[in-house]
């Protein structure tokens, strides 16, 4: 073979098309890939399934009272008057079953510096609790619907008694709700809280921005009785 015939060689390789076929099916696969992760945050999602199935849940432990524990727990005649507190003994507050007027027990009736204390020692929790990664934050909410579908009966008999309701609207009203809204925040919950980027248009566009969420620090919140498990738990969900 003469030294011209084989300077032709490679230009004949490249002329064949062989490089720029795998140079479009690599874009090709990428693009693919890319328009994969923008519809549906595949990765994002992969490598969630691969915390869930690599980690194990903690169980909790919660010591019930009688009448949390057992539907016979209430002792006692149906109340005439349901006062709220006691002016014999104003440092309680009154718990009654709204259904049967029953007596279920008592909590204490906190002075505004005994809440302050409270809210200060919270404030110093959620300080610590900001610093925590996302997957520490799913890890508590999944310990936490652990224990409320292994403990679904004792709930809805609890929020039945404290609002009234029947046990299968505490069921549906209660329980169902407030599993499938953890399960929504530990599946979506990073991915809104990650950084929004804005456009800043042609004459700002040595700029940068974006929106960016941050603790808000200790919330009170004055929630309705009707809901008493749901409403109380949502808000530990959402912080």
């Amino acid at each position: 073979m003469s030294e011209a015939e084989q300077c032709l060689i490679p230009q004949q390789i490249i002329g064949g098309g062989s490089i720029p076929a795998v140079v479009a099916f690599i874009s090709t696969v990428a693009l693919a890939l890319y328009l994969l992760q923008e519809k549906t945050h595949f990765f994002y999602h992969l490598f969630l399934w691969i915390e869930y199935l690599t980690s194990s849940i903690p169980t909790l432990e919660i010591e019930m009272t009688p009448a949390e524990a057992s539907d016979d727990g209430v002792k006692g005649e149906p109340c005439k008057v349901m006062d709220l507190v006691d002016k014999s003994n104003p440092g309680v507050i009154n718990c009654y079953d709204p259904s049967t007027r029953q007596l279920l027990g008592q909590i204490k009736n906190m002075t505004a510096e005994e809440v302050h204390e409270i809210l200060v020692k919270a404030k110093k929790a959620q300080e610590e609790w900001s610093k925590t990664t996302f997957a520490q934050r799913r890890m508590v909410l999944r310990t936490i619907q652990k224990y409320v579908c292994e403990h679904v009966e004792d709930i809805c008999r609890v929020a039945s008694r404290e609002s009234g309701k029947p046990m299968v609207d505490a069921m549906l009203g209660e329980v169902t709700t407030t599993c499938e809204k953890i399960r929504t925040i530990c599946e979506w919950g990073e991915l809104w809280l990650r950084p929004d980027y804005r456009p800043t248009g042609p004459m700002m566009m040595h700029k940068t921005a974006w929106v960016e969420y941050v603790p808000l620090g200790v919330i009170v919140a004055i929630a309705p009785w009707n809901y008493p498990f749901h409403n109380s738990v949502s808000d530990c969900d959402c912080t």
